[in-house]
């Protein structure tokens, strides 16, 4: 994203930058504001709110490929079009949207992944495309918690979504929007992995989601694969990447026990928010109150020496 901070250059110079929700979490967790902004970004607005118009300046749209986040992209560009409430209400025109002026003198669209085919049409066919300088593709649609971990978050409740009776009909679009991410994280790090999956007894443990993602991870792959660059020297080196998949009938007694780390206790007793954050109230020296916020992550010597241990040694370790 910083390549494409430094890539748009608008004639004066100065530019906005348009987000959604999802991809604004994206953002927030590779750049810091302060490093956007540093890039002639004159602000930051969401598509899901009220904009003013400011047709003299360019925007750079940073978006996850959703119908709600096209729709409002195209309402943005083409008058009687609404930028609101995509998914309902009528869309007809009406003579007094018509001379409506575009809400940005024009506009370079990043996707966080592959938009799809149904998408790239919606906005061919919508008339906006002269005001499309850039439309690109790129793969981070995943969530990096640290520099070891990830997470291929689904909107809301994944294991209800995937294992329930209830809504398990359609758990192939979750575990497609799983592979897509998976993917995006390979086509990051450059990888091209050989997959192996968990295979147990479906009589035994019944309907497991292993081999289904595997083989719509390997659908996947065989897209991106194409884009990856050629293997270098010091890479045909050294062994191929694996991605072992499994799932949780692989031990389902995990999710009903509760850990004793230094980890899991500060998940228990503080108010922790966006899932390493919070917040507190300090006592300064002239005796007035300030609300402070600590942020928990790597940059934390002794959150990231301690969190895996157990709280009695966590303690030992933090007193000495």
């Amino acid at each position: 994203f910083l390549n494409a901070l430094s890539t748009v250059r608008p004639n004066n110079r100065f530019k906005v930058v348009v987000v959604d929700r999802r991809s604004l979490n994206v953002l927030n967790q590779e750049l810091k504001l302060s490093e956007v902004y540093e890039h002639d970004v004159v602000r930051i607005e969401k598509i899901e709110n009220n904009r003013k118009d400011d047709p003299s300046v360019e925007a750079l749209y940073f978006l996850t490929p959703s119908k709600q986040s096209v729709a409002r992209l195209i309402g943005d560009f083409a008058p009687g079009v609404p930028s609101q409430n995509p998914a309902g209400g009528r869309s007809g025109f009406s003579s007094s949207s018509a001379s409506k002026p575009t809400k940005y003198r024009a506009a370079h669209v990043y996707f966080t992944s592959e938009l799809p085919n149904s998408l790239l049409a919606m906005v061919k066919n919508s008339g906006i495309t002269p005001y499309i300088k850039a439309l690109k593709e790129m793969c981070i649609e995943y969530d990096a918690n640290d520099s070891r971990v990830f997470l291929t978050k689904l909107v809301d409740r994944p294991f209800y979504r995937l294992y329930s009776p209830v809504v398990a009909g359609g758990f192939n679009d979750e575990l497609e929007l799983i592979s897509k991410k998976l993917a995006n994280v390979c086509g990051t790090l450059k990888e091209n992995p050989v997959v192996r999956y968990l295979l147990l007894d479906q009589e035994i443990h019944g309907d497991t989601k292993a081999r289904p993602l595997a083989f719509l991870f390997h659908t996947e792959m065989e897209r991106i694969r194409e884009v990856l660059p050629a293997d270098d020297d010091s890479s045909s080196r050294r062994p191929p990447t694996e991605l072992v998949i499994v799932d949780r009938s692989a031990d389902p007694f995990a999710p009903v026990l509760h850990e004793f780390t230094y980890e899991a206790m500060v998940h228990d007793l503080l108010d922790i928010e966006d899932g390493n954050k919070f917040s507190y109230t300090a006592q300064l020296a002239n005796g007035t109150e300030e609300v402070k916020t600590v942020v928990l992550d790597e940059s934390d010597p002794v959150w990231q020496e301690f969190r895996f241990q157990h709280i009695s040694d966590a303690q030992q370790g933090i007193l000495k």
